[in-house]
């Protein structure tokens, strides 16, 4: 496993995130809350932080099932869906969707945001650099354009227009909620160094640069990054117990996507930032 190392922002790119489903993005989705408490939620609105969850599809919860809706893929097992059912946060809005980008943050996301939102995180990126075209062109069709897909990703990160891209929708959150706490979380290794896949160990040393630039434009930004490549060590696609869904015909929206056990790692890792 290649370790979490922070300030390798000139390895290669990664493809991990928010859509290995292929198709096109949709228009977020919204879950709002009353402000009338929650079962277990400290008996009332008034006591509880309001929660906002943007980003892809990993903040949409993606690969752990039991959908709300099919457009976005929100889930009631993603991370967003778990934390709102700590006593100390209400969820108010969840525009996170499928294949969003960073400028789709900016764009269909930001606007959604309540004007009391107090804590936002965001999990973004992977998209920019080209995860579904790595994962179909290197991971399910395997053809002679893979290593051009993973290139054009390892230059982006490369040359800081991710770090860029990043930072301007952490700008954005800041502008609509500034007296928010935005929280920015990285994307876990996908395949374990035994796994069976050709570019695994590619794309699991881009994922390590893609989550360094990440981490460096939110510190900048004033934004507290959230690593989740620890938490996923032993857990990727390969181990005895992996918490992301391999490639499934049969599910496809799924693959290369954290399961529910995942998403419950994703919450557990972001909890101490939200309190």
């Amino acid at each position: 496993m290649i370790a979490p190392s922070r300030r390798r922002v000139a390895l290669a790119a990664a493809f991990l995130t928010a859509v290995v489903a292929l198709g096109s993005i949709a228009s977020p989705a919204l879950a709002a809350t009353t402000g009338k408490g929650k079962p277990g939620g400290g008996g009332g609105g008034n006591s509880q932080l309001a929660y906002a969850a943007l980003g892809d599809s990993y903040a949409a919860g993606l690969g752990a099932g039991s959908y709300l809706e099919t457009s976005c893929y929100t889930s009631s097992k993603g991370y967003p869906a778990l934390l709102d059912a700590d006593a100390n946060l209400a969820l108010a809005a969840r525009p996170a969707c499928r294949g969003a980008t960073t400028a789709d943050v900016i764009s269909k996301q930001v606007p959604a945001l309540p004007a009391n939102v107090v804590r936002v995180t965001l999990t973004v990126g992977g998209n920019d650099v080209g995860f579904a075209n790595v994962m179909q062109n290197c991971f399910v069709l395997v053809n002679s354009t893979c290593e051009s897909h993973i290139v054009a990703g390892e230059t982006m990160v490369q040359n800081g227009v991710l770090a860029q891209n990043v930072g301007a929708a952490i700008a954005a959150i800041r502008a609509k909620a500034p007296n928010a706490r935005v929280v920015v979380t990285g994307y876990p290794l996908l395949f374990e160094p035994t796994s069976r896949y050709q570019w695994a160990t590619r794309v699991n040393t881009g994922t390590v640069a893609l989550n360094d630039a990440i981490e460096g434009a939110s510190v900048l930004a004033g934004a507290v990054y959230v690593d989740v490549e620890a938490p996923f060590t032993g857990h990727g696609i390969g181990s005895a117990s992996p918490w992301i869904n391999d490639w499934n015909w049969l599910r496809s929206n799924d693959s290369f996507h954290a399961n529910a056990a995942g998403y419950q790692a994703y919450a557990a890792a972001l909890r101490p930032a939200l309190k």
